[in-house]
């Protein structure tokens, strides 16, 4: 996979293009301060974009959809440890305090699947181990569709578009481009869109020009040529 960055002037952050085979898939943050997730095919066929695979082969982008994809399972919205004041000295008061911290953090991703139930279940599949985002452009009626599936060893990307329905306003795509939204403000699916800025915010740290290959990213494609020895494609 080929993965380029471009640095919007503007925003003061870089837009990621991935590339494999004909497909590239393009994650920016736009003007309008909300985050795409872009497909762009020559094979976009019956409403629905090839499969866009994220493997191993490049460990830091598998870790941010595997990351990603925890955080939404486990209702991960407070990232990051928990962090003790200052004001508080001796081990029992630091392990009060973490109790009492960690008991908040549970109420809260128990409220969030309280109150936000219908949303989180049409967005995440336990069993078939899926992340399902109506794009936040318009209705659910008739917005495109991102549907991110975890398999072993990769996530499988897909992009879909749905018929147009009178009276609904149109999502943006054509016939070579299906795009999803995620708005900061006013999403579907909040606080969920958090997960997915993070994954962006995070993928800021990525130097496609100096990135070099991780034990884990070596192993990979050791798998990988091992089992197709074994099937007899490669002698």
């Amino acid at each position: 996979m080929e993965i380029k960055r471009s640095y919007d002037n503007c925003n003061n952050i870089y837009n990621y293009e991935f590339t494999k085979d004909n497909d590239r898939l393009v994650i920016s943050f736009e003007g309008n301060l909300d985050l795409y997730f872009t497909i762009y095919s020559q094979d976009i066929n019956d409403n629905k974009s090839p499969d866009f695979v994220i493997t191993k082969e490049n460990s830091f982008i598998y870790n941010l959809f595997d990351k990603l994809y925890g955080d939404i399972k486990n209702i991960n919205l407070f990232d990051g440890k928990i962090q003790i004041p200052a004001y508080i000295d001796t081990e029992e008061e630091k392990e009060e305090y973490l109790r009492e911290r960690q008991k908040e953090i549970d109420d809260e991703k128990n409220r969030y699947r309280l109150y936000n139930a219908s949303n989180y279940n049409e967005l995440f599949d336990d069993n078939n181990k899926t992340i399902t985002w109506y794009s936040d452009e318009t209705n659910s009626k008739v917005s495109n569709i991102l549907r991110i599936k975890k398999e072993e060893d990769k996530f499988i990307l897909n992009f879909y578009t749905q018929p147009h329905i009178e009276g609904y306003d149109r999502d943006f795509n054509s016939k070579y481009s299906i795009s999803i939204r995620f708005r900061n403000s006013g999403s579907k699916y909040k606080p969920f869109n958090i997960c997915f800025m993070r994954l962006f915010n995070n993928l800021q740290n990525y130097d496609p020009d100096y990135h070099q290959i991780t034990i884990e990213e070596y192993n990979y494609k050791r798998k990988i040529l091992i089992n197709e020895i074994n099937k007899g494609t490669i002698l």
